[in-house]
């Protein structure tokens, strides 16, 4: 026994062991003061919840736990303790809000929209009531719930979120499926969504224009700059970098040369593959790849073997 207990030691001391909590404390400290913090899940929930309120951290903060206050006698104990929180009926439930007992999400956000409002992480899928007056921005692992008709400010929202985390563990450093490996992980792709949201902005727009194209950039120069930092990094940022840059240069490049902007993708792309070969979009980016790469040639041809492949061709 002294035996096992002398050569597994190492194994199971995990007294130096604060990953999880430097999550917490990253995340907690990003809030604005006097913010309502709606948490989801294990990690958020536990990590937060214990350094509010067991070391005192951010007491200014609101903690409200999304899965609890669908227990009356949750909402009845928060509604004592948490002052300035209102609640708008006895426990949340999407389905009997109207039966004046109960509430919708959208109901607790409007009567509370005084405030900052975060999700973190997310929102449950049964109640969408809050996209009829609110939208998400992404704020690190979290996301900020702010009234529709307030306008997304692009360059400032991303200046404004840039480095919002002091994290410094490296990309995939734990063991899969530990609580470390999942708050590594959440840290890691918290880094991307503001470049992510912005390029899905551009994507819902349905007509083509400058506002369209100023997106793509930004979402390009985003992605560009957190691969470039960080070169160890998850895979799908590759792919993410490989399909900005293409949809940049479909609207235009905005001033980025088009054999740059045509490098950047295949390279991605290319990249993205080499990583996670079993990805079931895999062909379908190999095709793309073939197309760039024969587009780009196109592009460096000399003008008179261009004009002569027009001729060819049967004129234009």
């Amino acid at each position: 026994l002294a035996h096992l207990a002398h050569s597994n030691y190492s194994l199971c001391d995990q007294s130096d062991n604060t990953v999880v909590q430097r999550f917490a404390h990253n995340v907690l400290s990003t809030f604005p003061n006097d913010s309502i913090v709606l948490t989801r899940g294990d990690l958020p929930g536990n990590t937060l919840r214990y350094l509010h309120y067991c070391q005192g951290l951010r007491p200014d903060l609101r903690l409200v736990d999304q899965e609890m206050m669908t227990y009356d006698w949750y909402v009845a104990r928060l509604g004592r303790h948490l002052p300035g929180v209102r609640f708008p009926g006895r426990w949340w439930d999407p389905v009997l809000a109207e039966s004046g007992d109960a509430f919708s999400l959208k109901q607790f956000l409007s009567h509370n929209s005084q405030r900052p409002l975060f999700a973190c992480i997310g929102l449950p899928e049964g109640d969408s009531s809050w996209e009829l007056g609110f939208s998400r921005w992404p704020w690190g692992v979290c996301d900020q719930l702010v009234p529709s008709k307030t306008p997304f400010p692009p360059v400032e929202w991303a200046q404004r979120t840039r480095g919002l985390y002091n994290w410094t563990e490296p990309h995939d450093s734990f063991i899969p499926g530990s609580w470390e490996e999942v708050a590594n992980e959440e840290m890691w792709q918290a880094r991307m969504k503001v470049a992510f949201f912005l390029f899905d902005l551009a994507e819902r727009q349905h007509s083509d224009g400058e506002g369209k194209a100023r997106l793509y950039e930004l979402s390009y120069t985003l992605y560009r700059e957190i691969v470039e930092t960080h070169r160890d990094h998850p895979p799908n940022w590759d792919k993410n970098l490989g399909l900005a840059s293409e949809r940049l240069l479909r609207a235009g490049g905005r001033g980025h040369s088009p054999e740059s902007l045509l490098t950047q993708s295949i390279t991605h792309f290319s990249r993205y593959l080499h990583r996670e070969p079993g990805d079931p979009q895999a062909e379908a980016i190999r095709d793309a790849i073939a197309y760039l790469k024969a587009e780009r040639k196109r592009q460096r041809a000399p003008p008179h073997l261009t004009e002569r492949r027009v001729e060819a061709g049967g004129g234009i």
